[in-house]
């Protein structure tokens, strides 16, 4: 980039949606360069070796709603293998196997929750999700945990409408390469520029003048993929400030927190026969522990809300030392040694995002629809948690990578 450049669009962020706007862009025939503050692209699509032998995601792992989602084309298109199977699982809880054969209990209950959300908010509420559970339900434990892994939040921190507008067909695929490989992939062939922070967007009037690390650059409209996180924080400057209605939506949209950690384990450190997704459930902590993945010798868990906040600030060998005491509680003592080459996200420390994805605060309404409505046809905002029906993955940020690029190319004609 020149001291001073100028270009019909600029997009901030080169994730899911900042490489589907511009690729939609390319497509539509507007000029345009993509400005990302990472060393990478991709957001939070995070694949990465273990054991430099097998890929792993760290952040987006599912194709969710695998027949809709429109990454399960581009993975077919690019040579990325998802396997569509039906997966079981068995609980581990207080230290020994569950024996009830009802194993499909736990999901009954979010179920039924499920359908409190929906019969509330058809008569209007957006209360939170923890208002419409069973607090001594036997299950409750791991309805907390799903929400958070969900929604990174907790469930007394995220709305109804969470659950009751997302779109899921209950079809998750894992991608054999990685997700966050093929969001890369997807998006090779974009003007991007690398380690380029966006400190200052000065739009009041056209051009908009956009500050950087890298200098100044000018458009005549800016499409804002950034995460909540990040505008949340305020590292980004606008001149004027966003008005108030927008401001309300990004701060009923924060990011949550949710994190993975995984580790190899050696051929003869778990019998061949144990199940490959396990249920743990000791005290007040849940856990969902998958094995061999793809057939690999490897196994992860993640965690979501407060305690992966509270979790991933304690360090890396604080998750590894959770996790390994988690594999001992249910393989045996012998395990802990035959576990190696861990690594654990980190995701609320990415100066770059600040958290997971986003979730509706309660008693907001109709926040997800502000974030994305643009501004005097200048500023354009996309990303996951401006998704109506898809938010907090990575398809919605992809479909509204494209909504955002049809607004601009209105905008201009």
């Amino acid at each position: 980039m020149t001291k001073t450049s100028n270009y019909p669009l600029i997009i901030i962020g080169a994730g899911a949606a900042g490489l589907a706007a511009s690729e939609m862009a390319t497509r539509r025939g507007v000029k345009h360069r993509v400005l990302e503050a990472s060393h990478r692209t991709g957001g939070r699509g995070l694949t990465e070796m273990l054991a430099d032998q097998y890929p792993v995601d760290l952040g987006c792992h599912w194709l969710h709603s695998g027949s809709i989602n429109p990454y399960t084309q581009w993975a077919t298109k690019l040579g990325f293998d998802y396997p569509i199977s039906k997966w079981e699982f068995s609980m581990f809880i207080d230290g020994a196997w569950y024996s009830d054969t009802d194993a499909a209990a736990p999901f009954r209950y979010i179920d039924e929750i499920n359908w409190r959300m929906e019969a509330t908010r058809k008569k209007g509420g957006a209360c939170s999700q923890w208002d419409l559970a069973d607090s001594d339900h036997q299950w409750n434990q791991f309805f907390q945990y799903w929400v958070s892994l969900m929604s990174s939040v907790d469930a007394d921190q995220v709305s109804i409408l969470d659950i009751c507008e997302y779109r899921d067909t209950h079809e998750d695929w894992p991608v054999m390469k990685g997700y966050g490989a093929l969001i890369a992939q997807q998006g090779v062939d974009c003007p991007v520029d690398l380690n380029c922070v966006v400190t200052k967007i000065n739009w009041g009037d056209l051009p908009i003048s956009i500050e950087t690390s890298q200098g100044v650059i000018t458009a005549d409209r800016l499409v804002i993929t950034t995460s909540t996180g990040v505008l949340n924080a305020g590292d980004i400057e606008f001149n004027p400030k966003l008005p108030s209605w927008k401001m309300d939506a990004i701060n009923a949209l924060p990011l949550g927190n949710s994190n993975y950690t995984f580790c190899t384990f050696e051929p003869d450190a778990i019998d061949p026969d144990a199940p490959d997704h396990i249920l743990w459930q000791r005290d007040d902590q849940t856990f969902w522990v998958r094995l061999r993945e793809f057939g690999y010798p490897y196994a992860f868990t993640s965690t979501g809300g407060r305690f992966a906040w509270w979790l991933e600030k304690q360090g890396q060998d604080a998750s590894i030392e959770l996790f390994s005491d988690v594999m001992v509680d249910i393989f045996g003592s012998r395990v802990r040694d035959k576990l190696s080459n861990f690594k654990v996200s980190a995701w609320g420390m990415d100066p770059w995002i600040r958290g997971a994805y986003s979730a509706t605060q309660p008693g907001k309404i109709g926040m997800r629809t502000e974030l994305a409505r643009s501004i005097d046809n200048r500023l354009f905002f996309a990303g996951e948690a401006t998704s109506p029906d898809s938010f907090s993955t990575a398809h919605g940020a992809y479909q509204s990578g494209h909504r955002a690029i049809n607004q601009v190319c209105d905008s201009l004609s």
